[in-house]
């Protein structure tokens, strides 16, 4: 493994070693963490890592300490006005700054997506995330040592880590939302533990750890404006979002479907004066599959911008991911479209963009459907809630556990407690909907937060301006009624789109699969899967999955096709977490 991590890209993020009672750091350690080499034995080594965007690294050196913080910092100015320091100070001069005014409520002020660490002029140190992830921050302590790194597999290339694989940590990331929002610190090392979004973890020289969480999704006060007001505020707030994070691109790319939540993004990024080019998944020619080209191509029509139809590659495999996507993850992924963000990603770096524009989540806020609610609505919306208690009640579909892929039988047997935990919990999420008659967090705000904008180390960074956290706490003021007096039905979007896109987008109701030939592709491609099997148990991964099932599964898939999308993504999860357990196995 060391070897191997060594000589592939590097994800993006902070890379460090400490020796805490002062004695030299490994020179071998240096290497395998990518470490600029010094002439003088030296008890700490740190530095930041973004193999496409080197403006994103920033650190600075003070009478406070040493800070390195990855990734950007927006509103700087106001904020190195409130901290009285030069409008010109670099982020990280900012970010320790604001650490030493707000400590661990860092990530609730601190706009923008970054990782962070500071190491006091005493030694201690705090490693830190922003409120919505950038990149991934692991750490190790064994005695006196630490390791700080974004990419796992290089930590656990480091001799004195214990590579022991931890169950619980393990399956966290297989698992359902409410699963994995239980997941706390661990991974799939029993030795390594990672920070989540918005918070902290402080490494005293004793090796001691403290950990906390900032309250970034706080309740905010009721919104006193009418609708037309809020149509202006958010449309304001927007347009600045998007000049702010396409500031520092000179080539774009967006990602364009031709819905809502897509076409505004597109027609605001146009507004910027960025050079932007319009990405629309398309069908395979002659497949016959319906797609949404037309919608996408009236778009740009109407804005004036370029555009590119795009499809995954006849061979790209859906359920066996390319390598850099696989091992990319720190664990394993739940990825069941790296097919087409595979290919997005092609296109956008044959064009020559440096950030990738992505709609999602659009309906944590502007896009969000507030049907009015009905005595039998809300019954049904009891029942569902009581049944997602208990993981483990029987449904007519196959979301019969809390997970994503299929485990081996005594795996969901004896699940670990932390796993039983998690199930059980059905307040896990501290978002609450509707306060005091408020829009409130929508459902999924924290998943939003969780997920890092780097597919793959060395990837063109995705931004997803949906799930910044100054939309979300706009948002959050409003009242419900508001926003359902102009017709539930996405009507600040609608309003907002009015006069700069066609109706037949502004109006439409729904939208068709980004991936058109993604069921049919699972079918094509099922029994090649399965010729895979005999790896998998020669392997012994019969001890985590149920090979059994997958066999005949993907016969299935193979004779008749997925019958609907929850069958399409067990069969195929199930087979990437096999592709990825037997990577784990040959590494070790």
């Amino acid at each position: 493994m060391a070897n191997m991590m060594s000589q592939a890209i590097r994800p993006s993020g902070i890379y460090g070693l400490f020796n805490l009672d002062g004695a030299p750091v490994e020179a071998r350690d240096t290497e395998l963490l990518g470490l600029p080499r010094t002439t003088e034995a030296r008890s700490w080594l740190v530095a930041g890592h973004d193999p496409r965007l080197p403006f994103a690294v920033s650190d600075n050196e003070s009478p406070l300490g040493f800070t390195v913080l990855v990734g950007e910092v927006e509103e700087a100015g106001t904020l190195a006005a409130s901290l009285g320091l030069p409008n010109n100070s670099s982020p990280a001069a900012l970010a320790e700054a604001a650490l030493m005014r707000f400590g661990g409520e860092l990530p609730s002020v601190l706009i923008g997506e970054w990782s962070l660490l500071h190491r006091a002029s005493n030694g201690t140190l705090t490693l830190m995330l922003s409120a919505a992830k950038r990149d991934r921050l692991h750490y190790t302590i064994r005695g006196n040592r630490v390791a700080v790194a974004s990419n796992l597999f290089a930590l656990a290339g480091l001799d004195w880590v214990n590579n022991t694989v931890d169950e619980a940590g393990l399956l966290f990331p297989m698992g359902r939302a409410a699963v994995r929002a239980g997941r706390g610190d661990s991974t799939m090392l029993k030795s390594v533990y990672q920070l989540s979004a918005g918070s902290t973890a402080i490494i005293q020289l004793d090796g001691s750890v403290t950990k906390t969480t900032a309250h970034t999704l706080v309740e905010q006060p009721r919104w006193h404006g009418s609708y037309a007001d809020a149509v202006v505020e958010t449309k304001a707030l927007m347009r600045h979002i998007m000049r702010t994070k396409l500031a520092r691109h000179s080539k774009v790319a967006s990602m364009l479907s031709g819905g809502l939540d897509s076409s505004l993004l597109t027609w605001l990024c146009s507004e910027s004066g960025t050079d932007l080019l319009a990405l629309t998944s398309v069908s395979p020619p002659d497949s016959g599959i319906a797609d949404e080209a037309h919608f996408a191509d009236s778009v740009a029509r109407t804005l004036g911008i370029a555009s590119q139809h795009v499809f995954p590659d006849f061979d790209n495999n859906i359920y066996r991911p390319k390598d850099a996507i696989l091992t990319g993850g720190s664990g394993p992924i739940l990825s069941n479209r790296h097919c087409l963000t595979d290919t997005f990603q092609s296109a956008a770096r044959a064009a020559g963009a440096t950030l990738i524009v992505d709609g999602t989540y659009g309906e944590m806020s502007i896009t969000a459907r507030l049907p009015k609610p009905s005595p039998l609505r809300q019954l049904r919306t009891f029942a569902r809630h009581m049944l997602s208690a208990n993981p483990f009640v029987q449904r007519s579909t196959v979301e019969t556990t809390p997970f994503h892929v299929r485990l081996a039988p005594h795996r969901l047997a004896k699940l670990p407690e932390q796993i039983l935990a998690a199930c059980s919990d059905v307040s896990v999420s501290a978002v609450s909907m509707n306060p005091n008659g408020l829009f409130g967090y929508m459902k999924g705000s924290e998943k939003a937060l969780t997920l890092q904008n780097e597919f793959y180390p060395g990837a063109i960074r995705v931004t997803h301006p949906y799930r910044d956290i100054r939309l979300l706490r706009l948002f959050a003021g409003f009242p419900i009624q508001m926003l359902t007096e102009n017709g539930a039905d996405r009507g600040i979007g609608r309003a907002m789109m009015d006069g700069h896109l066609p109706d037949m987008i502004r109006l439409r109701n729904s939208g068709m699969p980004a991936s058109p030939d993604h069921l049919p592709r699972l079918k094509r491609q099922a029994s090649a899967a399965r010729q895979r099997i005999p790896l998998f148990r020669k392997a012994e991964l019969d001890d985590w999955l149920d090979l059994d099932w997958l066999d005949l599964a993907l016969e299935s898939v193979a004779a008749r096709g997925p019958t609907n999308h929850s069958e399409a993504n067990e069969v195929q999860l199930t087979a990437i977490a096999a592709e990825f357990l037997l990577w784990w196995r040959s590494q070790n």
